[in-house]
């Protein structure tokens, strides 16, 4: 595959890189990695994307060129990073149809191999851990890469605490902090940034925890999340995970328009991407998401249960 790539990338001359909407560290890690790699090659590239990027993440190297509106331009190629369907890049799928070419470079299991050349590896942590031995092949890195891919790689991997960590992930790590990375700079651009009102917030979502008769399911239903600088999906999630022996963890936010949006998480047996999935969403085995029309206290109802029959009959086959 990487020959194909490389191939179609010397071919081309103009390209519009992108990734899923709601942005996080693997998402724009690889896109702006990407756009070094292109542009060190002597590329014509824009960066575009459906949502602004999260202040957090301002300290990214060439972090500016990120557009959100480009016009009528066209390109030669398209490469879509960290992303399982078209329709996930928002705004910018109507954009794609203008590139006479689409690369799809992802790590999600439910991809759908939606472009002219598909680079998946549901096995690998993070799009940017793909990238890096994308990099590799090239013989292609310097420091601003290097922070990107750290940066994607650290976020994917909860810090490098989730099950998709492995071996080869700690090697490339340690590559990539041969140009002179700072982890706790990373980490404090990324975690330390929480308001008193926002822990308010955690706090009383905390309070509301729900469990099922197990205990080994635990979910969160919430009529209005606030907005903040960064997402508080994922610092609920890692307070939930301190709860010992539940398997499942699950947040519901009631969103506009009757609909409620559901991230799922998982320890060790249940695949919540074959539960997102059921529910028209995806992801990862241990991460996944979707979006569902109805009340909250419905959709809270019906994939709750969904979940307790799932979640028997993982047991029964393990």
């Amino acid at each position: 595959m990487f020959k194909k790539i490389i191939e179609r990338i010397s071919e081309s001359k103009s390209f519009i890189i992108t990734a899923h909407m709601n942005l996080e560290g693997d998402a724009l890690g690889s896109e702006l990695a990407m756009y070094a790699i292109l542009r060190k090659m002597g590329k014509k590239v824009v960066v575009f994307n459906n949502d602004p990027t999260p202040h957090i993440y301002s300290f990214l190297p060439n972090v500016k060129v990120i557009k959100n509106d480009i016009g009528n331009q066209s390109f030669d190629t398209a490469i879509v990073l960290d992303c399982s369907d078209p329709y996930r890049t928002g705004k910018v799928k109507d954009y794609l149809g203008r590139a006479k070419h689409i690369i799809n470079i992802d790590h999600h299991i439910s991809n759908t191999q939606f472009g002219d050349l598909n680079w998946v590896e549901p096995t690998q942590s993070s799009t940017c851990q793909m990238l890096y031995k994308f990099c590799e092949k090239l013989k292609i890195m310097d420091k601003k890469i290097a922070l990107c891919l750290y940066t994607g790689i650290f976020t994917d991997t909860g810090k490098f605490t989730y099950s998709n960590t492995n071996k080869d992930t700690h090697r490339i790590v340690s590559n990539l902090m041969k140009f002179n990375i700072s982890p706790n700079t990373v980490f404090e651009k990324i975690n330390s940034l929480c308001m008193p009102h926002d822990l308010e917030f955690i706090g009383k979502l905390i309070a509301s925890l729900k469990f099922d008769q197990n205990r080994k399911i635990c979910w969160i239903s919430i009529e209005k999340w606030i907005e903040s600088e960064y997402d508080l999906t994922e610092v609920v999630f890692s307070i939930m995970r301190l709860l010992k022996d539940v398997e499942v963890l699950l947040l519901f936010k009631r969103l506009d328009g009757n609909k409620v949006r559901i991230n799922f998480r998982s320890r060790s047996f249940v695949d919540v991407n074959r539960v997102a999935k059921f529910f028209g969403g995806g992801g990862h085995k241990r991460a996944s998401g979707t979006t569902v029309n109805g009340s909250l206290e419905n959709v809270e109802k019906k994939v709750v249960s969904f979940i307790k029959k799932y979640t028997n009959g993982s047991k029964k086959k393990r």
